[in-house]
C-alpha cells in the first residue's frame, strides 16, 4: 500500500531523516518506535506532504506523493491524526466529524457519522456538545473519529496515547485492533513503545533519523536492546 524508499527530509539546513525506508500493507499495523527527536513525527509530516522530501520517494498504491499538497494526499485516502488532536474547539462534535467527510451526499455524511458513533458511543451521546467541553480522552476519540469519517485507506497516528488515562489508552488501542479487519493500513507513531509493539504487526526503530532495526513486532518486543532502551528494562 505505502512504500517509502531512502527518504530524507528536514527543516532549513537541518536534516532530520536520512535514507528512511518503510512499507505498509493493507490491514497491517506498523509501529514506528524511537526516542523524542528521532524523527518520527517528521516522517509522518513528510508522507502527508506538509514537509517536502529532499531525496528518496514515497508511493501510495504506486502513486508518487512527491510534490503533492496535503489535501491531494488526503484525497488519495491517507489521513493523519496529529499529535495534540487539533480539533476545532468551538464546533460541535458532529461538526468536527463532518469536516473529515469529503463526499457531499447527505447519505454519505450520515453513514460516516454512524460508523464513528458505533466505534465511540460517547461521541454519539455528545454529538451536539461543543468539542472544547470534552475530556482529553474524548477529544482524542474525536480526532480519530474525524479521520475515520473520511473512510481512509491508510491511517497515520502521531502519539495517540499522549496525556491520556490508562483506561482511555486501552480503549483507543482496542479500536485500532478492530480496524485491522477493515483492511485499513495503520502507521502508528507512539512514545509508549510497549503498547505500540503489542498492537502492531511489524515495527521499525528510528534513531537519529535513521531506521536501525525492523521486523515483526513480537520479535522486537523481545529484543533485549529494545527492551532496555524503550520498554523500561522489563521484557
Amino acid at each position: 500500500m505505502l512504500i517509502v524508499e531512502r527518504l530524507s527530509a528536514g527543516y532549513g539546513e537541518t536534516e532530520v531523516l536520512t535514507n528512511v525506508s518503510i512499507r505498509i500493507g493493507r490491514g497491517e499495523i506498523v509501529a514506528i518506535v524511537g526516542a523524542n527527536g528521532a524523527g518520527k513525527s517528521t516522517l509522518l509530516r513528510t508522507i502527508m506532504g506538509s514537509l517536502r522530501m529532499r531525496t528518496g520517494s514515497a508511493r501510495f498504491d504506486n502513486i508518487s506523493l512527491a510534490g503533492r499538497a496535503p489535501y491531494r494526499i488526503a484525497g488519495l485516502g491517507i489521513r493523519l491524526v496529529p499529535e495534540g488532536r487539533r480539533i476545532f474547539p468551538n464546533l460541535s462534535v458532529e461538526e468536527n466529524l463532518l469536516t473529515g467527510v469529503y463526499l457531499g451526499r447527505q447519505a454519505s455524511r450520515a453513514a460516516a457519522l454512524d460508523r464513528v458513533f458505533a466505534l465511540f458511543p460517547i461521541l454519539a451521546e455528545r454529538r451536539n456538545h461543543q468539542a472544547a467541553t470534552l475530556s482529553g480522552g474524548q477529544q482524542q476519540m474525536l480526532a480519530l473519529g474525524r479521520a475515520l469519517a473520511g473512510e481512509p485507506r491508510l491511517l497515520m497516528l502521531d502519539e495517540p496515547s499522549l496525556g491520556l488515562a490508562p483506561r482511555v489508552i486501552e480503549e483507543i488501542f482496542s479500536t485500532l485492533s478492530e480496524l485491522r479487519s477493515s483492511e485499513i493500513g495503520i502507521l502508528l507513531v507512539e512514545q509508549n513503545a510497549r503498547k505500540a509493539l503489542a498492537v502492531a504487526d511489524r515495527a521499525y526503530v528510528l534513531e537519529n533519523g535513521q531506521v536501525t532495526l525492523e521486523g515483526p513486532a513480537p520479535e522486537l518486543a523481545a529484543n533485549r536492546a529494545i527492551v532496555d532502551a524503550y520498554l523500561g528494562g522489563h521484557a
